[in-house]
């Protein structure tokens, strides 16, 4: 176990080619995060939630110098009676280089990934699960995270991923939600194989749908798929799902936001699921 260090006591980073500094600047690329298994949480309330959901914090990085620090104080006490993280105090040069915002909190946390397989996920046949094919923008995966979790949706399943989770942009679009929300990563055969052994109907959304979204029962017992931005569903879940449903619309566009998307379905889902709502609807199954 590490030695743990007060505030009061941290080691100084006042250069940037600090090892330290360096690693944490390096893990804003795919490629660093992948071969140390690390990642970034920047930001006091996602990093409250990072702690709150056990992810393992390797080391801190503060400035206490910033103006904003002080939203900041309170988390940086909670990690240090909960962690044994190594704290490091830097000068505001050195932090400025570090963070992704423009007008960062103060606090910069390297944590260990946390990876969960589907057989780590329990479902029950009143569930409802999101799925996530493709998706290729951290904002928009971050976004779905968010609207899962705002709707009590039971877990996240991402199918074939583009985008990384651990992608920092994920991690502050979604607000740390993604530390809460249980979610695993795998092939989109694989989680069809694991819907249909946990008896979940698969309703996919394209605007190929023969069904508005609002006439389909979404309350529960289902997965709703969303596809990528570009490409949309693969066949592999045209091929498996239960039902294809559309988003109405007018105008001229011809298709929805994947996050927005997302949010039309889940929420839908939600509106289903209180106790004087009834689904319009029974699955149709093949």
């Amino acid at each position: 176990m590490k030695q743990k260090s007060a505030p009061s006591q941290s080691l100084h980073l006042t250069s940037r080619r600090n090892p330290v500094v360096r690693q944490a600047r390096d893990l804003k690329k795919r490629r660093f995060r992948n071969d140390s298994q690390l990642f970034r949480i920047e930001g006091h309330r996602e990093i409250k939630r990072a702690l709150e959901a056990g992810i393992e914090f390797e080391y801190v990085v503060y400035c206490d110098a910033i103006s904003r620090f002080t939203q900041s104080e309170s988390t940086l006490t909670r990690i240090e009676s909960q962690s044994d993280a190594t704290l490091y105090a830097s000068s505001v040069n050195v932090f400025a280089n570090l963070s992704q915002w423009q007008n960062p909190d103060g606090l910069l946390v390297i944590a260990k990934q946390q990876k969960k397989a589907l057989t780590d996920i329990r479902a029950d046949t009143n569930d409802v699960f999101l799925v996530i094919d493709g998706v290729e923008k951290p904002g928009n995966l971050g976004s779905m995270f968010r609207t899962a979790d705002a709707t009590g949706c039971s877990g996240i399943l991402i199918s074939d991923p583009v985008v990384d989770l651990f992608n920092p942009n994920v991690i502050r679009a979604s607000l740390g939600t993604v530390f809460a929300m249980p979610c695993a990563i795998a092939e989109s055969t694989d989680v069809v194989r694991w819907l249909r052994e946990n008896q979940l109907n698969i309703v996919c959304s394209s605007p190929q749908g023969s069904r508005s979204f609002l006439e389909a029962p979404l309350g529960s017992g289902c997965a709703i798929v969303i596809g990528s931005e570009k490409d949309g569903l693969s066949d592999t879940w045209f091929e498996a799902c239960d039902e294809v449903v559309s988003l109405p619309k007018e105008g001229f566009a011809d298709s929805m936001n994947a996050a927005m998307a997302a949010n039309a379905l889940l929420f839908e889902s939600y509106r289903q699921r209180q106790p004087s709502v009834k689904p319009s609807g029974s699955p149709n199954r093949s």
